[in-house]
């Protein structure tokens, strides 16, 4: 997820395994292991070996930017991905989006954890099962 944040580009699960190995001090089997369950409980999107979305961050361009405190950026799958990403990263965010429905700009700042400010004042965020939508990503 970091790498994706950092590159702003796929991470390759290939290519930079024993990168990762090496970093985290785990095993092959160990590195397959999270892999195939991250695959599994769809917290993770493949295309080939290369990650697309590992929640909440999507190497792809979406509508929903986010700025972490320490001044990296990067897109989420969704609002309320980018939402939560304040609680992901540890550290306050703040979020540039777009209504789904009508276009109109929204954003968010959360600090400590809680949600200092937005725009518009009317905005709400809903939440989905994923199966309900064959595009969720462009849903939200």
């Amino acid at each position: 997820m970091n790498e994706i944040v950092s590159s702003g580009e796929m991470f390759d699960l290939e290519s930079e395994k024993p990168g990762v190995l090496q970093e985290l001090g785990m095993s092959e089997q160990e590195y397959r292991e999270i892999c195939e369950t991250l695959i599994e409980k769809d917290g993770m999107v493949v295309d080939g070996s290369k990650v697309q979305f590992i929640y909440p961050v999507s190497a792809l361009e979406t509508s929903h930017r986010v700025t972490l405190a320490d001044g990296r950026e990067f897109t989420a799958m969704c609002a309320i991905d980018a939402i939560g990403a304040a609680f992901t990263f540890h550290q306050d965010t703040e979020i540039h989006s777009v209504c789904a429905e009508c276009g109109e700009p929204v954003h968010i700042r959360i600090k400590d954890g809680k949600i200092a400010e937005y725009t518009p004042k009317n905005v709400h965020a809903l939440s989905f099962e994923l199966g309900e939508f064959e595009n969720w990503a462009g849903s939200c």
